[in-house]
């Protein structure tokens, strides 16, 4: 009778392929409870890194994998592989992350008047209890902006604040971003102002905008203030949205400035 030798399979390669796909649905629960307002900002960021550190260990458990399989012919070079390629797949948002932590300051509220920054209004009532305080900046949080981002300035437009009050508020409701209200210009100050909620691609962490819109000389001033709600670094999100929206509105404006 012939004997049958049993072949003999990596636990580690099923291991590396169950644990980058159970980080998926772990990774979802976070995405869709925060959206939908069932997870806190805290308990997401539990969930976050639950989800993460199960892709990193399912590729940790993937090169341990090949090297019993090619060191003892073992089997498994498919999940192996399906585990390596997922779980790097779901580390690039964290590998970006990381290297957005160390390449920009650490800072979560931006403003382009760092002396008298806009203030929200319309934002205070929204925010929850858990959110970061919206505090001017302080002389070593005002220095790190500067250095970081020196092209986050007033931007002046020679055209009636009227005009660029419009393009603006076109530009907030193209953008995707919830208005909270805006202010028209009238008489007698012809200030404007505008208030928004901007939330992040994947997880919708919230960052509160207000874009204010004055009268300067023969034209308008206008100022952008862009802030975090939660987290200790916004990983240069708000400079982004700054730097997006002022593109936007020279380009509307047939990039006429000063």
């Amino acid at each position: 009778m012939p004997v049958r030798l049993r072949e003999r399979r990596s636990r580690l390669a099923l291991w590396a392929q169950r644990l980058a796909l159970l980080a998926v649905p772990v990774l979802v629960i976070a995405a869709v409870g925060h959206r939908a307002g069932l997870l806190a900002a805290t308990p997401t960021y539990a969930v976050m890194a639950l989800g993460f550190s199960l892709a990193a260990l399912g590729v940790i458990a993937a090169i341990a994998a090949f090297e019993g399989i090619w060191r003892d012919g073992r089997k498994g070079i498919g999940p192996a592989l399906a585990g390596l390629l997922l779980g790097l797949l779901i580390l690039v948002v964290p590998i970006m992350g990381a290297w957005k932590l160390v390449t920009y300051p650490r800072l979560t509220d931006i403003s382009t008047d760092l002396d008298d920054p806009p203030a929200f209004a319309l934002a205070l009532s929204v925010r929850p209890a858990d959110a970061a305080p919206l505090d001017p900046p302080d002389d070593e949080e005002a220095d790190l902006q500067r250095q970081a981002y020196p092209d986050i300035l007033p931007r002046h437009y020679p055209v009636g604040t009227a005009r660029v009050f419009e393009d603006a508020l076109a530009i907030v409701q193209k953008s995707g971003w919830t208005m909270l209200g805006s202010q028209r210009p009238e008489e007698p100050d012809n200030v404007g102002r505008i208030e928004a909620v901007a939330t992040t691609m994947l997880f919708g962490f919230a960052q509160d905008i207000v874009i204010r819109i004055v009268p300067d000389g023969e034209g308008a001033l206008v100022d952008m203030r862009s802030a975090a709600r939660h987290g200790a670094h916004d990983l240069g999100a708000n400079a982004d949205r700054i730097r997006t929206f002022f593109a936007q509105l020279d380009a509307s404006l047939q990039g006429i400035t000063e």
